[in-house]
């Protein structure tokens, strides 16, 4: 799977985390929608869907929402934050 790599998730507004797939080839915004709608799903809609979500890393910068998640440096393994 080159074309995605998997991400821990870390959601402090239901203080859980999820490993999710993301596709490297999408910009941070598409991925950050997908995202959402994923652990919508999986927290049973615990999380709500919104458009105005945000990925940071756990260093606390805030990903572009116009780069590529490739060109934003996430990489396999990473941990991130949804806000």
């Amino acid at each position: 799977m080159t074309n995605k790599i998997l991400v821990t998730v870390i959601v402090p507004m239901i203080e859980e985390e999820y490993d999710i797939y993301i596709p490297v080839s999408k910009n941070i915004k598409i991925a950050t929608n997908l995202i959402v709608k994923a652990i919508n799903e999986l927290s049973e809609g615990h999380f709500p869907i919104k458009q105005n979500s945000t990925l940071i890393s756990r260093n606390g910068n805030v990903y572009a929402k116009n780069y590529t998640v490739k060109e934003s440096g996430i990489k396999n393994g990473d941990k991130i934050i949804l806000i």
